[in-house]
């Protein structure tokens, strides 16, 4: 898949510092679709939390939820980095900070 063809594209700003953004309607339906999956999941725990109010069976359901909040995040991390075009912020602000002092430099 060529880069103009991928419908996300995530801004790296370093290794562990990133923002990726849904790119055209393929991306934004992708996206939308993700954010469908979540409410099976929080429809499940409010119908959990309502029954087990004030139970120590409360608990469990807060870490099922919380663990399948978990999974949900990082596979659509992992899902939209794999098809998202990689911009690195810092070789382009490299690269605009060597031409200015090319420029200065004259």
């Amino acid at each position: 898949m060529r880069d103009e063809d991928k419908p996300f594209v995530m801004y790296r700003k370093g290794p562990m510092n990133f923002t990726i953004v849904p790119r055209g309607v393929r991306g934004w339906a992708q996206f939308g679709v993700w954010m469908a999956l979540l409410v099976p999941l929080v429809v499940w725990f409010a119908d959990y939390a309502e029954a087990h109010e004030g139970d120590p069976q409360f608990a469990i359901g807060m870490v099922l939820f919380f663990a399948g909040m978990l999974v949900w995040t990082l596979g659509g991390i992992w899902w939209m980095r794999a098809r998202a075009e990689v911009v690195d912020l810092d070789a382009m602000l490299k690269l605009k900070r060597e031409q200015d002092r090319k420029r200065r430099g004259r």
